[in-house]
């Protein structure tokens, strides 16, 4: 099934590539050696009944073999749109435990789910010295995937994973919670408390000023590697994940 990039496609592209344009000089540090394209939504924002939610594009995903350089920025929001059923190129491996957890939701990336990210730019670095750098980063991308929640009216459920900055305050959750400045508008609501170990787990909602609130299911550890850790969490919490999309049924 092909899709047609929508408005909202359309809009969060060129506001991706706007952003970038304006500050590519204060990231060039971050910067891949490769050029990248911002990748402000994977798959069908606009129809996605559930959205995960990482950090970053992989550079990996810009190899020469699959062919982004090809790719015009015209054309960027229909290749996005039908990232999971391109002629091109396969899907990055990265989202394989994630489609795993799709399944048992009853959605796909190819039909009715999406993803976004932190940011939309693929980096080489977001540790040491640069740390600094990264997080200024992310907090002027966020207004990126701040505007794909509110141009995605059919999201009933986020599954988030994983850390943003690698420090005491590094978790996506944490960084959305302690790192976006107030006028971002966003609000994370909902116990957390961080332990030891892998594979923690919050129920949050989160609630974007003049759009939705919707759940947001958060794991401390994302699909990097086997997966299996992702997985396990959310199999364990998938009766309440449900429930976000029964009433949508």
């Amino acid at each position: 099934m092909r899709f047609e990039a929508g408005a909202a496609e359309q809009h969060l592209v060129r506001m991706a590539l706007q952003i970038k344009k304006d500050t590519t000089s204060q990231y060039s540090e971050l910067m891949p050696v490769r050029p990248c394209l911002p990748i402000p939504f994977f798959g069908p924002v606009a129809r996605a009944r559930v959205i995960t939610f990482g950090l970053n594009p992989s550079s990996g995903e810009f190899a020469k073999k699959r062919n982004w350089s090809r790719v015009t920025e015209d054309e960027l929001p229909v290749e996005l749109v039908n990232y999971w059923n391109s002629e091109t190129r396969k899907p990055h491996s990265w989202f394989q435990p994630w489609e795993t957890v799709l399944s048992e939701l009853g959605v796909s990336y190819t039909s009715n789910a999406a993803h976004i990210d932190l940011s939309p730019r693929a980096t080489n670095c977001r540790k040491g010295e640069l740390r600094a750098l990264f997080i200024s980063m992310l907090q002027t991308d966020a207004a990126v995937w701040i505007e794909a929640l509110r141009c995605a009216p059919n999201c009933k459920l986020i599954l988030a994973a994983g850390s943003a900055t690698n420090d005491a305050k590094g978790y996506i959750n944490e960084f959305i919670s302690n790192r976006l400045p107030g006028e971002m508008g966003v609000r994370l609501i909902g116990p957390w408390s961080r332990r030891k170990g892998e594979g923690q787990t919050a129920h949050h909602t989160i609630a974007i000023r003049g759009g939705p609130e919707i759940p947001f299911f958060f794991c401390s550890t994302g699909p990097s590697r086997s997966g299996t850790v992702l997985i396990n969490a959310c199999l364990e919490n998938i009766g309440k994940l449900k429930q976000h999309l029964a009433f949508d049924s």
